[in-house]
């Protein structure tokens, strides 16, 4: 069953239902789904070949997402954050030929944008559909493909990762079960529908029958007045929470009525949760954890255990299975640090047009996450960083977010980032960012990092800084903290 259909369903048994809300636009789940078939009409004729989307987050974009599948087609979203040169490349590299977009990105992005497609659908807000030219092309794809998202880039080049109904649908049937998503539930989405975290809230709330309430975090008014709306559930990764938090009075009472803080997109660390419940002290937080391979996600930490494990991952959604894997792909013990592995209906058919990144990627049906993790003995996972983030200094291999943790945990520091930088003798040395508190002394922390740690690993050199070093979707990883050590250095 597709996604769509779930609409169609709703239509027939609660046509008058909300569906979506954006700004002062609404519509139900009958009108929606006359909408969808209007968009579909022009793509029926096309043989499950491959679609770009070009559109804005809103009501517009899901309708579209849901015309392409509903024709039996594939979807392909293009992030619009990307910059053009970042989605020529990928259009380019992975044979895309047909292309449906808002009119509004057509203007955006210039007529030549769109000379490399044969076909160019262009939807106006009205639901008007302009044929600019159709082309009709056999295409080989992989039978059960329906939808292509891109990863963040955040470990390298963006890749196409392949879902199908299945997946899709596996994974939101899960996500309905750990959060109790009801038709009565109406969903905040703040952030990006064009990856995987966003259309996973997406799936999960048109299974049930919900409404989700569309904005953005671009002006921090309409984003408290769209919480105040009726929203039962909030979505945000935890730069969507750090920024709201500055405004305690207005998260106070915009939040009195959520019943749930969910979180995906990186680690809630505690400063956050303990901020949250100061304000909010009936919200349930739900951290979870995924990766775009897993069509969003694959783990939470159920509401009552935040206060305990909040350093974890907790454990596997509803139809998945999570282990931690030796070198040799076999399960270790509890304690012992291996890779976080997954299976189940969720994981990804494979990368777009990359069969050896596929074949990296999955073993013998299971999705190596890339995480270095423990299992703890109460079942839960621990992570411990990315393999790909190890650092080798000398003939030594370095987990910098243990180091990071280290010294975090004893000294008066809000915040520690280890950065690699290039050494003569050891080929590879390190150097710290730290965001201070009150009390943190440089002069301190380098006889610290002296007295409790090999001298490999004392650092270079520490630079204070103020932030966080977030990449462009709000996550901290080993590229961008090198992007801003480079950035405080070349300001010094």
């Amino acid at each position: 069953m597709r996604i769509d259909a779930y609409i169609t369903e709703y239509a027939r048994i609660t046509p008058q239902n909300i569906a979506l809300e954006e700004g002062k636009n609404s519509i139900s789940y009958g009108c929606l789904d006359e909408d969808i078939n209007i968009l579909a009409s022009p793509l029926v004729v096309f043989e499950h070949c491959r679609f770009a989307i070009l559109a804005e987050s809103g009501i517009q974009y899901i309708k579209i997402l849901m015309a392409v599948y509903r024709s039996a087609n594939i979807a392909i979203p293009l992030p619009i954050e990307f910059p053009k040169f970042s989605l020529e490349l990928i259009l380019d590299a992975n044979n895309v030929n047909n292309i449906i977009a808002t009119d509004t990105q057509y203007f955006r992005f210039g007529e030549s944008f769109f000379e490399r497609f044969g076909t160019v659908i262009i939807v106006d807000n009205d639901n008007s559909l302009n044929i600019l030219r159709r082309k009709l092309e056999s295409e080989t794809n992989k039978p059960k493909l329906r939808l292509v998202i891109y990863t963040s880039g955040t470990t390298g080049t963006p890749k196409g990762v392949m879902l199908s109904d299945k997946n899709l649908v596996a994974n939101a049937k899960s996500i309905i079960e750990v959060l109790g998503i009801t038709p009565k539930d109406k969903a905040a989405l703040v952030i990006s529908m064009h990856h995987a975290f966003g259309n996973s809230i997406i799936d999960s709330h048109i299974m049930a029958g919900g409404s989700i309430r569309i904005g953005s975090m671009n002006f921090m008014d309409s984003v408290f007045n769209l919480v105040e709306s009726e929203v039962s559930i909030f979505y945000g990764v935890p730069s969507t929470y750090r920024i709201l938090l500055k405004y305690p009075d207005r998260f106070k009472k915009a939040f009195a009525n959520v019943r749930m803080a969910a979180s995906a997109g990186g680690g809630m660390d505690w400063k956050i949760i303990t901020d949250i419940w100061g304000l909010t002290p009936n919200i349930d937080i739900l951290p979870m954890y995924g990766q775009t391979e897993a069509t969003a996600r694959l783990a939470y930490l159920p509401a009552e255990d935040v206060d305990e494990f909040i350093d974890t991952i907790g454990k596997a959604i509803p139809g998945v299975e999570l282990d931690v894997f030796d070198s040799e792909y076999r399960s270790v013990e509890p304690k012992i640090t291996g890779e976080l592995v997954a299976r189940g209906d969720n994981i990804l058919l494979g990368y777009l047009d990359d069969e050896i990144s596929t074949k990296e990627r999955v073993i013998d049906g299971w999705l190596h996450t890339g995480d270095l993790a423990q299992k703890l003995p109460n079942g839960y996972i621990k992570l411990l960083g990315r393999k790909d983030d190890l650092i080798k200094i000398g003939d030594h291999r370095v987990n910098p977010r243990e180091i990071e943790r280290h010294i975090e945990e004893n000294n008066k520091v809000s915040k520690v980032f280890v950065v690699p930088i290039s050494h003569e003798l050891l080929g590879t040395a390190i150097s710290l960012m730290v965001i201070p508190t009150k009390g943190t002394e440089i002069n301190t922390l380098f006889t610290f990092c002296r007295k409790s740690m090999p001298g490999y690993l004392c650092p270079r050199e520490i630079l204070l800084i103020d932030s966080l070093p977030l990449s462009e979707n709000g996550k901290i990883s080993n590229r961008s903290i090198i992007e801003e050590y480079k950035h405080v250095k070349a300001s010094m």
